[in-house]
């Protein structure tokens, strides 16, 4: 009788993979683990057990699901009974599939890292990965169809943090995805951006996490922000003092002296990269400007922000 397990929530049957089909693995591997196969999501899976409790680490998990998957031609995914979260983590940041008993399945190609059991709630606005790419297919790209291979290519995003964000989109109906003939997911956009920009605006939110003030100019990456920024793009005068734009990724690894008052230059520690308008860019791109003075108190600000948005070549 064959095996049934449950993915979240989803029984699945187990089917023994037949020997002749994993030649070309040594017998280490042979005997290390069970194999089976088996249908997700109309996805055939490889499924791949431990008949041990020897430890494996996640990067020789990536290196083992890889060897197979070769032999296979299929996505190999780990059928674990118990793994802590920090070992969940691990494997996900080296992109391997597993699936931990009926409670948590990490699948990206198929289904999002989700905890079966849980109450399905929409999400009330975007993750910061989810937002940067939206904005950048808002500001940047003319291209509606992507990969999240093609994503990672020109993103500073890993494929994982990016299939998981994509999710949170699509949750919010502002991409749609489907698959292509071999199984790969593709992530629409719609053709009409300003369409696509007003019906997000009730997701979006201030790329700014936290200002500080240094009379030290940082020794990293930056991009001009704030009023300065909105002076470049219309008719307002620059203001004395400089505003900076960091990603707060980059701010901790910053030796600078600062503080929360005052200084010569207001440094903004952003959620995502503030560099999407091009690594030969001074200024930060006008949706995330927008989205960072938006209720700003000042007439004149408000009024350069409407112009800014409504002359923007969609």
């Amino acid at each position: 009788m064959n095996k049934i397990i449950s993915i979240l929530g989803i029984q699945t049957e187990l089917i023994p993979f037949q020997r002749n089909k994993l030649k070309g693995l040594n017998a280490d591997l042979l005997l290390r683990f069970a194999y089976y196969t088996a249908v997700f999501n109309n996805k055939d899976l490889c499924i791949i057990q431990p008949k041990n409790n020897e430890p494996v680490t996640p990067l020789k998990y990536r290196k083992i699901t890889e060897q197979i998957e070769n032999v296979t031609d299929m996505p190999v995914v780990i059928l674990i009974e118990s793994l802590p979260y920090w070992e969940r983590e691990r494997l996900i940041s080296q992109g391997v599939y597993f699936i931990v008993s009926d409670k948590y399945a990490f699948l990206p190609s198929l289904i999002a890292n989700v905890r079966v059991n849980e109450k399905v709630r929409k999400p009330s606005g975007l993750t910061p990965v989810a937002q940067y790419l939206l904005l950048y297919y808002l500001s940047k790209n003319h291209i509606t169809e992507f990969t999240i291979s093609q994503l990672e290519a020109i993103l500073p995003y890993n494929y994982v943090a990016l299939a998981r964000d994509v999710v949170n989109l699509e949750d919010l109906q502002l991409c749609k995805t489907q698959k292509d003939d071999t199984g790969t997911k593709i992530i629409c956009f719609e053709k009409n951006k300003r369409e696509l920009w007003k019906k997000a605006q009730k997701y979006l939110s201030s790329p700014v996490k936290k200002i500080v003030y240094s009379d030290i100019f940082p020794d990293k990456d930056f991009t001009i922000s704030g009023m300065n920024a909105l002076a470049n793009y219309s008719h307002l005068n620059p203001e004395q003092q400089e505003t900076i734009a960091i990603w707060d990724k980059d701010f901790t690894c910053l030796s600078f002296q600062f503080n929360e008052i005052e200084g010569i230059y207001k440094v903004e520690i952003w959620k995502y990269p503030p560099f999407m308008s091009g690594p030969d860019s001074r200024f930060v791109d006008k949706l995330s400007l927008y989205l960072s003075l938006k209720g700003e108190p000042d007439a004149r600000v408000e009024k350069e922000l409407e112009i800014l948005i409504e002359n923007m070549s969609w």
